[in-house]
């Protein structure tokens, strides 16, 4: 009986044995999980609208990025955190692009992203995350999962005639890249950049490109000083459109504020006069005709001008204003 009893302490305590290991496993499996739970975090999905654009481009808009990060039971965790998006449909960084499925082929509208209002900070995609602005954010202990925001701003590029539609993207992927520690002293950029935590959700980027078309500018007609004109003077200037592409349009200008009749004619502060002509080619065998609207194909429309020779009745300035009507 002796030797039966002892043989039953040895299996006791072999069972307390094992009973002790796959307690202490479980704490630390326990101790590792609660550990990777607490620096996690994770971003919402984000909507960045431009609205209505033209070949002005658009204001600067803005749309906030929500992050959420654990916090742990007993200390705080620093956060460093650093987004980056990779258009993928379309493709393209700089500058990224939007796509219409209005017309055929497809048209592209471009667009970038900015962390800042001033625009003087591009948002990269992943292949160049080294140029990504990282932000910090302190979780205080026994917290939840406290919530930041990432603020990122966008702007169409002026200066595009795309046809006119709604734009938008099919496939973005926003990228946060994040590391973490406990306590209250950040992670480095260079830390958060170069790890393996990540957080991803999609953005999406719309635009409606209006069906109107803007006079951009026209430049003056200066003919400089003379002290007669024995001779022509000859000098052009230029109008800028923006139209959308597939619209119709006419440009026509008026015979000025100080003509008689047909005749164009710039007036100084003594009301004498000098005559002038505008032509529509260098030249200057076709005149524009007082308001007759006339098709060109493109939309940067020179305007030549030309002082034929005649007396100068009195010294001073001579002007006149001409008015450019642009009809669609």
């Amino acid at each position: 009986m002796s030797i039966n009893l002892y043989k039953s302490k040895i299996n006791h305590h072999r069972f307390i044995g094992r009973y002790i290991f796959t307690a202490l496993l479980f704490m630390c499996c326990s101790l590792f999980y609660s550990s990777a739970h607490a620096e996690s975090c994770w971003i919402s999905g984000g909507n960045l609208s431009f609205g209505t654009v033209n070949a002005q481009g658009s204001s600067t808009v803005s749309t906030d990025i929500t992050v959420n990060c654990n916090s742990n039971w007993s200390q705080p965790i620093a956060y460093k955190m650093c987004l980056v998006v990779d258009s993928i449909d379309p493709a393209g960084q700089d500058p990224r692009s939007m796509i219409s499925y209005d017309t055929y082929p497809a048209p592209l509208l471009n667009y970038n992203l900015y962390y800042d209002v001033a625009k003087t900070r591009k948002v990269p995609s992943t292949s160049n995350q080294s140029t990504a602005q990282c932000q910090s954010f302190q979780v205080s202990s026994n917290s939840g999962n406290p919530t930041t925001l990432i603020k990122m701003y966008g702007q169409v590029l002026s200066g595009q005639n795309v046809s006119a539609g709604y734009y938008k993207t099919n496939n973005m992927s926003l990228k946060l890249l994040y590391a973490s520690r406990y306590g209250t002293e950040f992670p480095t950029d260079l830390e958060a950049l170069a790890s393996q935590n990540s957080a991803n959700n999609y953005l999406l980027v719309n635009a409606n490109y209006e069906n109107s078309c803007l006079i951009v500018s026209a430049t003056d007609i200066d003919f400089g000083t003379v002290d007669r004109l024995t001779a022509p003077r000859y000098q052009s200037g230029t109008i800028q459109l923006a139209c959308p592409t597939g619209t119709n349009w006419k440009v026509s200008l008026d015979n000025g504020i100080n003509a008689s009749g047909t005749q164009r004619r710039m007036k100084n502060a003594q009301g004498s006069y000098l005559d002038y002509a505008l032509y529509q080619d260098a030249s200057r065998s076709i005149l524009w005709q007082g308001n007759t609207q006339y098709s060109f194909s493109n939309q940067t429309i020179p305007v030549y001008g030309a002082i034929p020779a005649q007396d100068i009745n009195s010294v001073g300035q001579y002007s006149d204003t001409i008015t450019v009507t642009l009809t669609y």
